[in-house]
């Protein structure tokens, strides 16, 4: 594969979604000096296009649209090895959340919209039975992404083992699981949660 080169101009530095990621996240990515611990540490950084060093690079260059095209921030377990080890304490577990944050919100061109795909129906899910409908989940998420038949001889196993239930109850605390899900998005209108 060629790399393509990076041109960097006013037109191509977005600045401003920058200072987004950073209100989001609470952190500088302007702390960052490329000593490359976050990346040594990352027990993800094998599987990304962009190691955490290189995300924070991209930003620092304005560069959030190439971030948001791979995959990396959707390989990130989250498990905060890169901001426990920074020595400047930029927190890039919280960096990585408020990307994943910006590209859902922006419906972007993720390589991984199956994550966001599959996320999106376990919310759902949880908003609708205030719990988890597996059976449901995996029947929607196949038809939505185009993968009719992905599971079809896993599920039989599944019923028969009685791993999967064909019926499902709703939770009977319906109300709590609603006001939950109010308060999120009271937050999110406020700028107090991604």
């Amino acid at each position: 594969m060629k790399k393509k080169k990076m041109l960097l101009s006013q037109e191509t530095m977005d600045i401003a979604m920058v200072r987004k990621v950073e209100a989001l996240s609470g952190t500088s990515v302007r702390r960052c000096f490329q000593c490359g611990k976050c990346s040594a540490g990352c027990p993800m950084a094998t599987f990304m296009e962009h190691p955490p060093n290189r995300v924070v690079r991209l930003l620092q260059l304005g560069q959030w649209q190439r971030i948001l095209a791979g995959r990396s921030i959707w390989y990130c377990a989250s498990c905060e090895t890169c901001s426990t080890r920074c020595p400047n304490k930029v927190h890039l577990a919280s960096i990585m959340d408020a990307l994943r944050k910006l590209s859902w919100d922006q419906d972007g061109p993720s390589k991984e919209s199956y994550v966001q795909l599959a996320n999106k129906l376990f919310l759902q899910n949880i908003r609708t039975y205030g719990r988890q409908y597996e059976m449901r989940l995996a029947a929607v998420f196949n038809v939505k992404s185009g993968q009719f038949l992905k599971d079809m001889m896993l599920g039989p196993k599944l019923l028969t083992k009685g791993k999967l239930k064909v019926f499902h109850q709703k939770n009977r605390n319906m109300a709590e699981v609603e006001k939950i899900f109010s308060r999120i998005e009271e937050m999110r209108r406020k700028g107090e949660a991604l």
